[in-house]
């Protein structure tokens, strides 16, 4: 696909004050608990990140939004239901039940499927 315009009409108070992030911090803490999965190929798929020039304006810096809408569930929960599914696949698991309705069953149920498992 192209391209895709996308228009967002935010007022500005419903901006947050700009904080200070320390993502690799953040990382560096989460190594440990979290085990490397390797993720076959298509359980979840690259998604552009696209300016949204109305809220790079109101910031003052550029506010990039990730698309991961684009994702096969059409939500960022297949990122992570991508991950557990492969854990458990690699613990043996064959079943997955989901107890939710929502995009978080959708993305299980996605990635589950994909992975051979019965959902």
């Amino acid at each position: 696909p192209g391209p895709m315009a996308v228009l967002f009409s935010l007022p500005l108070s419903t901006l947050r004050p700009r904080t200070t992030l320390r993502p690799l911090a953040t990382l560096a803490r989460a190594a440990p608990i979290v085990p490397a999965i390797k993720l076959p190929h298509g359980l979840t798929h690259q998604t552009p990140l696209v300016e949204s020039l109305p809220l790079s304006a109101a910031t003052g810096c550029q506010v990039l939004l990730k698309m991961d809408a684009l994702q096969p569930s059409g939500s960022f929960k297949d990122r992570g239901m991508a991950y557990m599914c492969a854990a458990l696949q690699s613990r043996g698991v064959t079943d997955l039940i989901s107890s939710s309705g929502g995009n978080a069953g959708l993305a299980a149920s996605a990635a589950g499927r994909k992975l051979g498992m019965r959902v």
